[in-house]
């Protein structure tokens, strides 16, 4: 699966430091869902729209306006390839619920007040709430 390989070293670092995330936008690309649900990582997934994949709890809600009984006891929030506009909305909810964030951008753009980090071939930002 080529787009696993080129998000291994993204679902390696999250495996490694969290327990309990959840994905912003899933769409119709589940592979980091299923790469960290494998990995035995507690994952759900949000979406303004209903998509269902199978093994993925996929519950519909909108970051800007986000129903924050969801987030109980996640301890980050992650999103591939977001709309810039929404990376401010999905760091107030991790703040509000104490948690890390980490974007995989589309492109190469720069998110500001976060970290660029690299971990194998993948790079992506982190945002942590300490």
């Amino acid at each position: 699966m080529e787009t696993y390989r080129r998000v291994e070293g993204l679902t390696a670092f999250i495996a490694a430091g969290y327990r309990h995330a959840a994905e912003i936008g899933i769409g119709l690309f589940p592979d980091v869902a299923y790469a960290l649900t494998e990995r035995g990582l507690g994952v759900f997934a949000t979406d303004i729209r209903p998509f269902h994949h199978d093994g993925i709890k996929v519950v519909i809600d909108d970051v800007t306006s986000p129903d924050m009984k969801l987030y109980k006891g996640i301890d980050l929030i992650y999103s591939m390839r977001p709309p810039p506009e929404l990376v401010p909305y999905m760091k107030k909810l991790a703040m509000t619920i104490s948690a890390d964030l980490i974007v995989k951008m589309l492109s190469s753009d720069c998110v500001k007040g976060f970290r660029l980090m690299r971990n194998g071939s993948t790079m992506f930002f982190l945002h942590t709430h300490n």
